[in-house]
């Protein structure tokens, strides 16, 4: 029996399979938003200020781990076992957060002082101000407290509401010609505004934040817990960020405008693994207490599920990739097709890789989430700084799916540890040939 086909009997299930329908059905809605709005926005501000605007994106997306101190997955876990009453965990995550961000931001601006990014082009401030509106992510903890509830469906209104507003505003924005600077100031609102509708929705469904709840002793036992996780988080971000930075750096924001069109058509995706796992982990979590080989089995489902999903859109995307760049985004962008023809096929990995991240967590491995995302920062790093000066954009492009495959899969193999999880996803790579056998047995 397969796991979309229990669900029906098992309340718990049936609850994940309902708010993934949320998660979803948000994040189709807000992609196919978020892509058109991305198509007006670099034909308008062509590759050069359109590769500018995302290298200081990416710039502060190297404070993601600090802002969030690897401390996701863990409330999720915390809330669903509830050791501590909810308020208690929610009041001492958000705090510690909001301290970690104001702390990237510091070392962010430490930074700028000495000169490490050259390419800026005087837009020291825009730094500051993305960096410090960065400093409120510190409230989507909300969003992992509704994820436990499995109640996605009231964080899913407030996240499409923030992207059709600023979505608006960038559409207007294009309409009126305006300049990089507003597109900038635009980014850091959305920030804003999504941390404020996470509060209003937090405020309405459960009550206030209270400092008094703020446990410091507890704090440090769930920083303690995530100290491989932040680790993990910073190599992890250096792998899925730096290839735009380092394109800048090295070459032009005009490359990394092209780079830009084409990783962000590939990543659009990569929303589907992270909310599947994300409502089906507190069910997994309950499940392997239950039945390790219920357990097992679900785990196969639900890999096979995320490859065969990635290996899909990998090949449609290749096929299409040269005349779908130039009908969405026009012959400035022309060189951003090959790039998506290979950028795309580190989905393949990617998706395989939100069910390793759970999985990490679930068998109390959290260790191996760093070195695995370490693996693959220290070979993105190394193969961009060999193949992008021989071939810009494509070269970064190879580097991540060579990265990509080393830190969610071959890396598994070096461990005795990990490898449940590289049995598992040496199976779903070989999913269509074992369908086939499969079906063969049937007729015979």
């Amino acid at each position: 029996m397969s796991l979309f086909s229990q669900v029906k009997k098992n309340k718990t299930s049936f609850a994940a399979i309902k708010n993934t329908g949320w998660l979803v059905g948000e994040k189709v809605l807000s992609m196919l938003l978020v892509l058109l709005v991305n198509i007006f926005v670099a034909r308008h501000l062509g590759p050069e200020s359109f590769g500018l605007l995302n290298y200081l994106l990416a710039v502060i997306a190297l404070l993601i781990p600090l802002s969030s101190l690897g401390l996701n997955a863990i409330v999720t876990r915390e809330l669903v076992v509830l050791k501590h009453t909810s308020l208690s965990i929610m009041t001492t995550v958000t705090a510690i957060r909001f301290l970690g961000g104001l702390l990237a931001s510091i070392i962010l601006i430490t930074c700028l002082y000495f000169g490490v990014f050259s390419r800026l082009q005087g837009k020291y401030w825009a730094i500051i101000l993305l960096s410090l509106a960065n400093v409120l992510v510190a409230f989507h903890v909300i969003d992992f407290w509704f994820q436990a509830k499995v109640q996605s469906k009231y964080i899913v209104k407030v996240r499409f509401i923030s992207v059709v507003l600023i979505s608006s505003v960038k559409l207007i924005l294009v309409y009126f010609k305006a300049p990089l600077t507003a597109f900038i100031w635009a980014s850091a609102v959305e920030s804003v505004l999504l941390s404020i509708g996470f509060i209003a929705i937090y405020k309405i469904k459960k009550g206030d934040f209270e400092l008094l709840s703020f446990d410091f002793s507890y704090g440090m036992s769930l920083l303690k817990q995530s100290k491989w996780l932040v680790l993990s988080g910073v190599a992890s971000i250096i792998y899925l960020k730096i290839d735009q930075v380092m394109l800048s750096e090295m070459v032009s924001t005009t490359e990394t405008g092209i780079y830009s069109v084409a990783s962000r058509m590939s990543e659009v995706w990569y929303f589907f693994p992270t909310a599947l796992v994300a409502s089906f982990f507190p069910a997994l979590i309950k499940l392997k207490e239950e039945s390790t080989i219920k357990y097992q089995q679900n785990l196969q489902r639900l890999c096979d599920v995320l490859f065969f999903g990635a290996l899909i859109i990998a090949i449609l995307i290749t096929l299409i990739a040269d005349k779908l760049i130039i009908v969405l985004y026009g012959e400035q962008y022309t060189q951003a097709g090959t790039i998506l023809a290979l950028h795309v096929w580190a989905g393949v990995f990617v998706f395989m890789r939100a069910l390793l991240s759970k999985w990490l967590l679930a068998e109390h491995l959290l260790i191996f989430s760093f070195v695995t995302h370490g693996v693959g920062a220290i070979i993105n790093v190394g193969l961009n700084l060999w193949l992008i000066p021989l071939y810009q954009g494509k070269g970064a492009a190879i580097a991540t799916v060579i990265s990509y495959a080393f830190a969610s899969y071959f890396v598994l193999f070096f461990h005795r540890s990990t490898w449940p999880m590289a049995k598992i996803m040496t199976k779903s790579l070989f999913f269509p040939s074992r369908f086939l056998l499969d079906k063969v047995k049937l007729n015979n």
